[in-house]
């Protein structure tokens, strides 16, 4: 995988960080990061693909374990700091 992929990878990884969401909404993460997936998935050739699949996933596991996977109903909840 190329050098810019990696690096966007890894800026998914810093962006996920909760102190990086507190006072927002559900619904603004998604959209960000949903637009930064597809954006990186659409820098990536079609040799890349499978590795940054794998990537994604990982990310998209973190989102989850973050408790960023929320219900439709709670998308417009503010993001708080744990406590």
């Amino acid at each position: 995988m190329r050098d810019e992929l990696t690096i966007a990878v890894a800026e998914l990884y810093q962006g996920i960080r909760h102190d990086h969401w507190h006072g927002r909404t559900f619904r603004q993460f998604w959209e960000w990061f949903n637009a930064r997936c597809i954006a990186v998935v659409g820098a990536a050739s079609a040799e890349e693909l499978a590795e940054l699949e794998v990537e994604l996933l990982a990310v998209r596991a973190m989102v989850d374990d973050g408790g960023y996977a929320v219900s439709s109903d709670r998308l417009d909840e503010v993001i708080e700091p744990p406590m």
